[in-house]
This record gives structure tokens, C-alpha cells and sequence, in this order.
């Protein structure tokens, strides 16, 4: 099973000074010097440049970056921003690529302060009123504060406002709720089957994972037959990808028609050998959909594609939310069931809890 998964993290901010770093003798240990500096305060609190290497064949120099947490997907979707910036800053081009691992990253004294960003009027305002209900003063003051200078666009589900100015026992109700909001139909969610069936499997999956493609290829026949075509249960594919090449594989199914998701993702997983095995797998990857008429073009405006991204994000802080720690988990009728196994366990599992 595949374990990981990601997290958005805040942007980036650009410094282009510093006589010192500048010269093709700059060291690892001259870049972690630097790396506030380099990447910005945001970017720095999250990652930590682990190693220099030379890549294979024309990858050139690969700066190995630490990332802490589950904060891997967004510095992927940024690594192109993190070698012009690490180029730029030391005036050659040192770095070629940007591998992202995740790892520990080291805590730097100031960080804290600096990424905090000031909180705007409005949030402040907003904040305050949410805050109206708490009977210390001090207490709220404080909440209204610290709540305003949260950043609400990596918010999950938009209720750690609500939830930092409650006591433990409504935090746990809140949480509750956000669980099983999670464990229903979301309005983005790709279903395959009678979106009103009775009962739901919720299916969190990696491309490059092979126990994924093993559920598609040998369980998903006989879901189809005996639950999904009766009508009887809806399947919810959600991205929860292990590593770059999973989340831009996650990437080109959402630029798919809506009518052929399904169809696009049992393709990547009975080919999944195919296009994993051989060459570049993310040039092969678009070899395998050229029918579904995905050409290089289109895959690179995909990659691109901010709205694409955010639906792969977005699953993956909801399976964060729901614990998920590898794939497949499966989820069925609001129960966690992790990978259970083959065709027959799978419908054993129906039989019993099945509606």
C-alpha cells in the first residue's frame, strides 16, 4: 500500500540580493543559509533544501527538498518557481530540478513571526463578531485576533473559526460533523453509478499505487454486475496521490470530459505497467490517453490548470479529515475499511452492512 498524500502550503515571495551568495561555489550549505532568503518566509517554514545530486541522464543538478508535513503538493505544483528563484538568486543556474520529499524540517527562530500575515479589516471585523460569544473579555480578544490572522484559503472545510472559539466538547461535535459531511456525496465528487443509490463506497486512490489498479482491474467487475448497474451502490473516486507523477496523472483525468472520468482512470490503472515502466511516465501517461484525445499540448495546459489542482487538493485534505494514510482506503456506508482485499471480500463486506 502507498502511504502519503498532501497538503496546500502559502506562496512564494522572490529576494534577488546578497553579494555573499552569489558564485558558482555556493554549497548546500550556503542554500540552506540563504533559503528564507531565497524562497521567502512562507515557503522556508515548509521545506528545508536536503541535497545536491546530479539526476540521471538530462536531468542535470536535482536540489532535493525536504517538506514537512503532508505540504508536498503545492511546492510540486510551484518547483518551477523554486529553480528560477534559487538560479536567480545565486546568478547561474545551479539547479536543474526540484525532487520534494517529505522529512523533518528544521524550526527556525523568526519564521513564526514573519509568514504571519496581517490581517485584513474585514477579517478582523468578522472575526471579532464570531468571537461575541465567548464571556471573558481577554479571551476574546484574543481569539478575534488569532482567528483573523488565519489564511482562509487553506481552510478544509471553513470551520477552525468556529471551532478555535469553542470549548472541547464542541469541538469535537464540529469535527464530527465535518466528518460525516465528508463521508457524503460531495458536489464535485465523480460517481460512477445512481447518484440516489442506497448505498456508497468511497474510493481513495493513488495512479502510480499498484494495489489501486488491482481494485480497478479485479474488483471493480464485480461491483459493476451485482451493486452498481442494479443500482444498489454509488462509487466516489477521490485523488489521494503518493507522489508528482500520481498527482499529475490525478491532474489530466480531471481535464477529461465529465462523462469519461471513469473511463480515463480504469485506462491509466489496466495500463498502469505500461506507461509507469518505461521512459518519462509522465510523456508516456499521455501516450496511453492520446484516444481519449489528450495530446502533449493539452496535457501541459492541464498541468497548468489551477481548477485541476484544487479538485486534487481538495480530496486530499478531505481524506487527511477522514484519516487516510495509504491507498486504496475505502469508506463504505460511512465506515472506514482501509484496503480490504479482493472482489470477495469487498462484496462480503456489502453483503453485511449493505442497505
Amino acid at each position: 500500500m502507498r502511504e502519503n498524500g498532501f497538503r496546500a502550503i502559502g506562496g512564494l515571495t522572490q529576494r534577488l540580493t546578497s553579494g555573499i551568495a552569489k558564485g558558482r561555489g555556493a554549497s548546500i550549505a550556503r542554500l540552506r543559509a540563504d533559503w528564507s532568503a531565497i524562497v521567502g518566509p512562507d515557503l522556508a517554514a515548509a521545506t528545508w533544501p536536503d541535497a545536491l545530486t546530479s539526476g540521471r541522464g538530462r536531468a542535470g543538478k536535482v536540489l532535493r527538498l525536504s517538506v514537512s508535513g503532508a505540504a508536498a503538493l503545492e511546492v510540486q505544483h510551484k518547483a518551477g518557481q523554486v529553480v528560477e528563484r534559487v538560479n536567480g538568486y545565486y546568478g547561474h543556474r545551479m539547479v536543474d530540478t526540484v525532487r520534494v520529499v517529505q522529512g523533518m524540517v528544521p524550526r527556525r527562530r523568526g519564521l513564526a513571526e514573519e509568514r504571519a500575515p496581517a490581517p485584513t479589516p474585514d477579517q478582523v471585523a468578522d472575526m471579532a463578531e464570531r468571537a461575541k460569544s465567548v464571556e471573558d473579555p481577554e479571551l476574546r480578544a484574543a481569539l478575534a485576533r488569532l482567528g483573523a490572522r488565519i489564511n482562509r484559503r487553506h481552510l478544509l472545510v471553513g470551520g477552525l473559526g468556529a471551532t478555535l472559539l469553542s470549548g472541547p466538547e464542541a469541538r469535537a461535535q464540529g469535527q464530527d460533523r465535518a466528518r460525516d459531511k465528508l463521508l457524503e456525496a460531495l458536489p464535485d465528487d465523480h460517481i460512477l453509478g445512481d447518484r440516489n443509490a442506497p448505498n456508497t463506497l468511497i474510493d481513495y486512490a493513488s495512479f502510480t499505487c499498484p494495489h489501486c489498479a488491482n481494485f480497478y482491474i479485479a474488483v471493480m467487475p464485480t461491483l459493476r454486475q451485482e451493486w452498481i448497474d442494479p443500482g444498489k451502490l454509488r462509487l466516489i473516486h477521490r485523488h489521494f496521490p503518493s507522489d508528482l507523477v500520481a498527482t499529475r496523472t490525478a491532474q489530466l483525468t480531471e481535464c477529461a470530459p465529465p462523462d469519461r472520468f471513469f473511463a480515463t482512470v480504469e485506462l491509466l490503472f489496466r495500463r498502469q505497467v505500461d506507461w509507469l515502466s518505461v521512459g518519462d511516465p509522465l510523456v508516456e501517461v499521455v501516450t496511453v490517453l492520446a484516444g481519449e484525445g489528450i495530446t502533449q499540448g493539452k496535457a501541459a495546459a492541464c498541468f497548468a490548470n489551477d481548477k485541476a489542482l484544487d479538485k486534487v487538493v481538495a480530496d486530499v485534505q478531505s481524506g487527511q479529515t477522514l484519516g487516510v494514510r495509504f491507498t486504496p482506503t475505502l469508506f463504505i456506508n460511512e465506515e472506514f475499511y482501509g484496503n480490504p482485499g479482493g472482489a470477495d471480500a469487498v462484496a462480503a463486506i456489502l453483503r453485511q452492512v449493505g442497505r
